[in-house]
């Protein structure tokens, strides 16, 4: 039984179990039956993974392993978190918790290697920006894989996006600050940097905007990335 340590944010949260649940129907499930046993946990009084890597806010680690720990309790025998930004603590949070994590950051590099590509646009929190995480995944993966995130005017469109995915604005396609709005301009921005590869690196992104592709190349969206990860250990794949 697979345990997720969700609510970061609720939106994205509730937009993988609905993923989860299609993926199962797509191949054919009928009954509720065919579906994975999963406890979720809306961690939602867990301070800020990103605030936390930026150096302005508390740990969010203490209160991960709390939850991990319940969750083991209740008969879950793996793990996985909605939220990019808090694998900078995977091995951290596996020792002291005692069951292994599905590694999201590990999962998304590898589906990027699979496509081939080479230079990778990279939407995801500040924090996790800062922490350069992310690159080291794709460095192990393949050497010849380069992160290419925006400029500084873009990145502040991703993290206003992250927030709008929160709020109501994500409701009002005419307000300027539409989180849709925010994304497509830091993905137009993006491709005019020549990647050919946009990664939707935190799962609030994912809540609100998930196209197949974007202007003919590859978008590799994280959230997905972890429902199909989650199909495939429930059928032993």
């Amino acid at each position: 039984m697979i345990g997720v340590i969700g609510g970061n944010g609720v939106a994205a949260t509730n937009r993988l179990l609905q993923l989860v649940e299609n993926k199962f129907v797509v191949a054919g499930a009928f009954r509720d039956g065919h579906h994975p046993e999963m406890i979720v946990w809306q961690a939602t009084q867990v301070p800020s993974r990103s605030m936390f890597l930026e150096g302005r806010g508390e740990s969010f680690i203490p209160g991960y392993v709390e939850i991990g720990m319940k969750l083991k309790a209740c008969g879950c025998n793996r793990l996985c978190m909605c939220c990019n930004t808090a694998h900078y603590a995977i091995g951290q949070l596996e020792e002291q918790i005692g069951l292994p994590f599905i590694n999201l950051l590990a999962e998304v590099a590898g589906e990027c290697n699979q496509l081939g590509v080479k230079r990778i646009g990279m939407m995801c929190s500040d924090g996790l920006r800062k922490a350069g995480i992310y690159d080291g995944y794709f460095t192990a993966v393949n050497p010849e894989m380069r992160l290419i995130y925006p400029d500084e005017q873009l990145q502040r469109l991703v993290t206003l996006g992250i927030c709008n995915a929160k709020n109501n604005k994500r409701n009002n396609p005419s307000d300027e600050e539409y989180p849709e709005k925010l994304f497509s301009t830091v993905c137009d921005g993006l491709v005019g940097q020549h990647v050919d590869c946009i990664v939707a690196g935190c799962t609030d992104i994912s809540a609100v905007f998930c196209p197949e592709s974007w202007m003919g190349i590859p978008y590799v969206d994280s959230l997905t990335v972890l429902a199909n990860k989650i199909y495939c250990i429930d059928k032993g794949l």
